[in-house]
């Protein structure tokens, strides 16, 4: 069964798409080379992506953390922009059509970008985690009981406050 988090991935990556791909062919018409026109539009589609994917596909609504993911999305997009402009060179000397070589280019970077967006990028911290989409939830206050009351054991003897 497909996941609503990858259904939303999908949406959001098909609008970004939609800008990256209309942009490419809107600079390509002004005049850029190709390899410089995708560098220029990846930019834009990665501000969309990261604002939407972090809202929308992974529902991070609070405003801490959003530096750390800030920093892990563009690092990546520094890192993917690069490669999908070197496929593209490549593809463009087999498939001359500037066109047709992004759009394989893209294609073949699709899946490898959603596993690190949802492994490395829009992570969230255990105790935000909920049931029914992540695992368990952590009941943080009890587990730091539990450690203050080991603690006191090792520091004092075999029972709670009892100094050996």
């Amino acid at each position: 069964m497909v996941s609503m988090v990858f259904v939303r991935y999908i949406l959001v990556a098909g609008v970004a798409y939609g800008i990256d791909f209309g942009g490419y062919i809107f600079l390509l018409h002004l005049g850029y080379k190709p390899v410089i026109a995708n560098m220029m539009i990846k930019v834009v589609a990665a501000i969309f992506g990261f604002f939407s994917h972090r809202y929308f596909t992974y529902s991070i609504k609070e405003r801490n953390e959003i530096g750390k993911h800030a920093v892990r999305y563009f690092g990546l997009a520094l890192f993917y922009t690069p490669v999908s402009s070197v496929m593209l060179f490549g593809i463009m000397k087999l498939l001359p059509n500037p066109v047709y070589a992004k759009f394989i280019s893209d294609v073949l970077l699709f899946l490898f970008m959603y596993l690190i967006t949802s492994k490395f990028t829009f992570t969230k911290p255990d105790a935000q985690l909920s049931n029914n989409v992540h695992g368990p939830r952590i009941n943080i206050k009890k587990n730091v009981r539990k450690n203050k009351k080991v603690n006191k054991r090792h520091r004092y003897g075999n029972k709670v406050g009892l100094r050996k």
